[in-house]
């Protein structure tokens, strides 16, 4: 069905929006995934990720719970009285590994977060490319 005036010219109501063309045309082709590499391998470092921070949560909301209970204190001086030297030696290089996941976070959320941040400032507030450094005052004499 065509929609024409009596000039011939399509007439549009007063507020429209123009698409173009290229937007109605479905460009995948009828992909139903289209997944990369990439994204494969992102989603397995987030799903280790995100599993190795649920199970340090659980771990520490039960650590918290023992020396919050009265007898968590024996719990936790027989745990470590138990531990051998190589297992002192594992839980150091894992507390260590740890310190520097947490150190590496921080430097990303720094430079995620806080760098763009301070360049913002900085463009702000910087003075003009154009415009003369101030004049020094004379010495007094």
């Amino acid at each position: 069905m065509e929609y024409t005036t009596s000039s011939g010219a399509l007439a549009m109501p007063a507020h429209y929006a123009l698409v173009p063309q290229e937007e109605m045309v479905y460009l995948d082709g009828g992909a139903l995934f289209n997944i990369t590499q990439e994204q494969v391998i992102q989603f397995g470092v987030n799903v280790l990720v995100n599993g190795l921070m649920f199970l340090g949560g659980a771990f520490f909301t039960a650590g918290v719970g023992m020396v919050a209970n009265k007898s968590g204190g024996k719990i936790m001086k027989d745990f470590f009285s138990s531990l051998n030297g190589s297992q002192w030696v594992v839980l150091g290089i894992t507390g260590l590994l740890g310190g520097f996941y947490g150190l590496s976070l921080a430097s990303y959320y720094y430079m995620q977060l806080v760098d763009p941040l301070i360049k913002a400032f900085q463009d702000a507030f910087a003075a003009p490319a154009g415009a003369a450094p101030a004049e020094a005052l004379p010495a007094a004499a």
